[in-house]
C-alpha cells in the first residue's frame, strides 16, 4: 500500500525511497537498540547516552553497507524466498533478538515492567506487520487468473506536480474533465492478472490491460515485450507486437552474406515474449534460445504463442557463449562448420553438448532501463564471434539516447571485435522510431529510443570487383519478410531511411575519424563502465514506463 501511494508521486527517486524508508525503519531502529545495548554495558561510566545512540546507528550503517552487497548477490531469490519475506524476516528477527535481549534481572520492578512492555513491543508490532503483509498483495498471490478494476488519473493541463499528486493520493477532488473538456479527469483501467512468479530477476507478470488492448509481460517496473489482442490484434488470438524494435531485429535476416544456407542455426540472446526468435522459428531456421530467466520463457510459452525452439539454454549468456567457443576451440575445423543435425531438427541429439556456429544472432538483454554490462564486453564480443559463421550478423538492442557515453561506447566497442581489421564488415545503426504519414526520418538526440546495432564478420569473403572487404549491406525486404503482418511491413521495408551515422552516435565526423581511435571507450572486463553511464537513462526509462501505462495498471502485480 505504502509503494502504491509513494508510485503515485511519479518520481523514481522520492517513491522508492518512501517505500524503503518505511521498511527500513523497524530493521534500522530495532537492530541500532540491540546494538545499544552492549555498548551501554562496556562504556556506561564513560560515554553519554546520546553518544551511545550515535555509535550504535554509525556501526549499524558500517555494517549494511558492507553486508547488503553480499546479500543481494548470493541470496537465490525466488521460489520460496521473495522479497517479501526476506524483509519480513529480517524484522522479526531484530525484533526478537532485541526483545530477548532487553536486561530484565538485577533492574527495579519499575525498570522491569518497562524493560518487559519494551520487548513485547519490539516482538509485537514487526509480527502484526508480517502478518498483514503475508495478507496483501504481491505477498499473497490471489487465484490466477482475476480481473481488478480501477481508476487513474492522468496528467492535466496547467496542472503543478503537487496538485496532480493531491489528485492521486485522493486528497483533492480533480475536475471531472480535462482542460479541453472532451476527455474525462479520471480514467477506468480493468487488468486481467494472469500469471506471475518471483524469479530471479524479479515479479515477473503476464497480465492485461483491457482498455488498451494489450497483453504484456514484465518484471518488476520494466516491459519486457506484449502483443496486442482484442480489436486491435485484427481478428487474430493474439496480435503484433507492441514495440517494433523487437520487429525489427528480425532485418538479420536481410543482410546480404554467402553462405546462407535454409534451416541455418540462429541464436536469440535475451527472449522477452519472443517476438523475433517466433519470427525466425517460421523462417525454418533452428533457433536457440539463452535466456537468463526460467519464468520469462514458461510465460513466453504459455502466453504468447512461442513455438517450441531448437533448444533452450536457462542460463547467463557470457558463461554459456564461453562453454560453446571453448567447446569450438577444442574441435578440428570441418567444412560447414554450423554443425550437422538430424533431418528433423528435433532429433535425439543433444544441443547442449554440440558445438554450434550461428548464422544470425540477436542479441537483446535491455531490462530495467540499462543491459548487463557483461554482455558488452570485448572479450564477449570475442567469444560470440567464435561461435559464429564466417559471414554471420548479430543485432544488438540497446535503448538509450543517441551520441550518449553509454551509446558511444557500444559502437566502439562493436567496431572494435567486428573491425575489418579484426575480420569484420563494421557495423550499422538503425533507430525504432515510425514517422507518421508526412513526416520526416528525423531524430532528436534527447529522444529515448531503441537503437540496433547490426555487425557482420568476414573471415575470408573479398569481393571480386574491387578485391576490397565488403561493408554491412542489407537487400530489400520482401512478402516472406512480413509473415502477413502489418508490423513488419512498416518497420522492414522503412527501415534502411532510418539509419543512424557514426557520426552522431560518435560526435565525430568522417574527417576527423582517422584521428581518433575511440580506444578509450572500448568497454573491457577491466574497464567497463557502461553501468555507471546507464544509471540517468535507467532513471529516464523509469519515467517512460509510466507514460507507457498508468500507475492504476502498474500497481497490479
Amino acid at each position: 500500500m505504502l509503494g502504491s501511494l509513494a508510485g503515485r508521486t511519479d518520481s523514481s527517486t522520492w517513491g522508492p525511497t518512501v517505500t524503503q524508508f518505511g521498511v527500513a525503519i523497524p530493521i534500522v531502529g530495532l537492530s541500532t537498540s540491540l546494538l545499544r545495548i552492549p555498548l551501554e554495558s562496556v562504556h556506561r561510566r564513560n560515554i553519554p547516552t546520546f553518544a551511545n545512540h550515535v555509535l550504535a546507528s554509525l556501526i549499524m550503517a558500517a555494517g549494511v553497507q558492507v553486508v547488503e552487497p553480499v546479500l543481494w548477490r548470493y541470496i537465490p531469490f525466488g521460489g520460496a524466498f521473495t522479497s517479501c519475506n526476506f524483509f519480513i524476516s529480517l524484522a522479526l528477527i531484530a525484533g526478537t533478538i532485541s526483545a530477548l535481549c532487553t536486561p530484565v534481572k538485577g533492574s527495579s520492578p519499575q525498570q522491569a515492567n518497562r524493560s518487559l512492555l519494551t520487548s513485547a513491543l519490539f516482538i509485537s508490532i514487526p509480527f502484526v506487520v508480517a502478518l498483514y503483509s503475508k495478507s496483501q498483495a504481491p505477498c499473497r498471490t490471489p487465484p490466477l487468473p482475476t480481473t481488478y478494476y480501477g481508476t487513474y488519473r492522468p496528467p492535466m493541463a496547467n496542472t503543478s506536480n503537487l496538485m496532480m499528486t493531491g489528485y492521486r493520493l485522493g486528497l483533492l477532488s480533480p475536475p471531472t474533465t480535462l482542460s479541453n473538456e472532451t476527455e474525462p479527469a479520471v480514467r477506468n483501467s480493468t487488468v486481467n492478472l494472469l500469471a506471475r512468479t518471483d524469479s530471479i530477476t524479479g515479479t515477473i507478470v503476464v497480465a492485461e490491460f483491457v482498455e488498451e488492448g494489450i497483453r504484456y509481460l514484465r518484471a518488476d517496473h520494466s516491459l519486457l515485450g506484449g502483443r496486442w489482442i482484442g480489436e486491435r490484434a485484427y481478428g487474430e488470438y493474439l496480435g503484433d507486437s507492441i514495440y517494433g524494435t523487437f520487429t525489427q531485429q528480425e532485418a538479420v535476416r536481410m543482410v546480404k552474406r554467402e553462405s546462407i544456407r535454409d534451416g541455418e542455426n540462429a541464436l536469440v540472446i535475451g527472449l522477452g515474449v519472443g517476438i523475433a526468435a517466433e519470427a525466425l522459428i517460421k523462417h525454418g531456421n533452428k533457433v536457440h534460445i539463452v535466456e537468463i530467466d526460467p519464468a520469462v520463457y514458461t510465460y513466453a510459452r504459455g502466453f504468447f504463442n512461442l513455438s517450441e525452439p531448437y533448444a533452450v539454454h536457462l542460463t547467463d549468456a557470457r558463461q554459456w557463449v564461453h562453454e560453446q567457443y571453448t567447446t569450438l576451440q577444442s574441435m578440428p575445423a570441418v567444412l560447414f562448420p554450423d554443425m550437422a543435425t538430424n533431418d528433423d531438427g528435433k532429433g535425439t541429439h543433444s544441443p547442449d553438448t554440440e558445438a554450434t556456429r550461428f548464422g544470425m544472432v540477436i542479441h537483446d538483454c535491455f531490462s530495467g532501463g540499462g543491459v548487463p554490462s557483461h554482455l558488452f564486453s570485448l572479450e564477449f564480443w570475442d567469444d560470440l564471434k567464435g561461435i559464429m559463421t564466417p559471414d554471420g550478423v548479430v543485432a544488438v538492442n540497446f535503448a538509450g539516447h543517441i551520441g550518449t557515453p553509454a551509446a558511444r561506447a557500444i559502437w566502439f566497442t562493436l567496431e572494435k571485435a567486428f573491425g575489418r581489421e579484426n575480420g569484420g564488415r563494421g557495423c550499422r545503426v538503425f533507430h525504432d522510431r515510425l514517422e507518421q504519414p508526412g513526416e520526416e526520418h528525423t531524430t532528436q538526440e534527447d529522444e529515448f529510443m531503441n537503437m540496433i546495432y547490426f555487425c557482420q564478420k568476414d573471415e575470408g569473403f573479398v569481393s571480386a570487383q574491387s578485391g576490397e572487404k565488403k561493408k554491412v549491406e542489407f537487400r530489400r525486404a520482401n512478402d516472406r519478410d512480413y509473415l502477413k503482418s502489418w508490423l513488419r511491413y512498416a518497420m522492414l521495408s522503412s527501415m534502411l531511411d532510418r539509419e543512424v551515422t557514426m557520426e552522431r552516435i560518435t560526435g565525430l565526423t568522417s574527417e576527423n575519424e582517422g584521428d581518433v581511435d575511440g580506444s578509450e571507450w572500448i568497454l573491457t572486463d577491466k574497464n567497463n563502465r557502461l553501468a555507471e553511464w546507464q544509471h540517468h537513462s535507467a532513471i529516464e526509462h523509469w519515467g517512460v514506463m509510466r507514460e507507457v501505462m498508468p500507475y492504476s495498471v502498474w500497481e497490479i502485480y
